[in-house]
């Protein structure tokens, strides 16, 4: 039982490392330029391993014989490898408050985590490998001692949890910076509207109020510089939070895009007390 987990634990790794390098060539040669597209500092990207380890479990005893079951492993194929990614873009989500892949303008996506572009890949790729890739990796693996793979193992998981250490702080940072823009746009946006809604309906008692308003102001405008200060920080400074937002543009955007929210609101909040003052005097 040991040596059958260290073995799928081996695999894994295996074909996270395939994977990384598959993901790496399709990014470069797409940008000109070469790009580590790996979630983690080393040579890996663990959705591949999985979904390949979900394809050795189920795809693989399912096939024979081949003439009868190419399309089940195709359409089995495209469900099971749908389920991996779907469920890895929602579980990273909830850990890290950020979208760190996004198909919504992609055509057929379910909530942006996966779309039928992807899925037709995943199909193909599943017919791959449990045709062509999953026979010639059990012949080589038949080829590397049992001790070798144990040792491997242990040595790649002691690094791999240094890797993860470093990544997941990393990915922390970014996630407590989008929680701050998150809150802070709901915070300004409750202000303007009370602000909106007291001059629509008091204007005269907005007058009355009008020290408390610039208090209101003066405390947005702290927050925003602290919050824009923290922005330029991690995307700037921050070299290992920036290293994945370069890698996983939509988290890069997401954070763009809030920030650009706050600074619309901003205005629109600045453009009131001037028209408030002109009124006034």
């Amino acid at each position: 039982m040991f040596d059958l987990i260290i073995n799928y634990v081996f695999m894994f790794f295996i074909f996270s490392a395939i994977g990384w390098a598959i993901e790496c060539t399709y990014r470069s040669l797409g940008e000109k330029k070469i790009i580590n597209s790996g979630f983690l500092y080393g040579p890996m990207c663990p959705i591949y391993g999985t979904g390949c380890l979900v394809f050795e479990l189920i795809l693989v005893p399912l096939s024979q014989p081949i003439e009868k079951r190419v399309i089940p492993v195709l359409l089995l194929g495209m469900v099971l490898a749908d389920i991996v990614e779907y469920a890895t873009s929602y579980i990273m989500e909830k850990l890290f408050n950020a979208r760190w892949w996004d198909y919504s303008n992609n055509f057929l996506n379910l909530h942006g985590r996966i779309c039928f572009k992807h899925t037709c890949y995943w199909a193909i790729f599943a017919f791959v490998y449990v045709y062509l890739i999953a026979p010639v990796y059990q012949y080589v693996l038949s080829f590397i001692p049992q001790n070798v793979r144990t040792i491997a193992v242990f040595v790649i998981l002691a690094v791999l949890a240094v890797d993860l250490t470093l990544t997941v702080k990393a990915a922390a940072d970014i996630s407590k910076l989008m929680k701050k823009l998150k809150a802070f746009r709901a915070t300004v946006s409750e202000k303007a509207d009370l602000i909106k809604d007291t001059a629509e309906n008091k204007y005269e008692e907005l007058l009355v109020s009008k020290d408390m308003l610039t208090e209101v102001k003066q405390e947005l405008s702290k927050q925003y510089s602290d919050i824009l200060a923290g922005f330029k920080e991690l995307t700037t400074k921050n070299k290992a939070a920036n290293r994945l937002m370069n890698i996983y543009s939509s988290v890069r955007k997401a954070a763009e895009d809030t920030v650009k929210d706050i600074e619309n609101i901003r205005n629109d909040i600045k453009a009131f007390f001037t028209d408030t003052e002109d009124k006034s005097e």
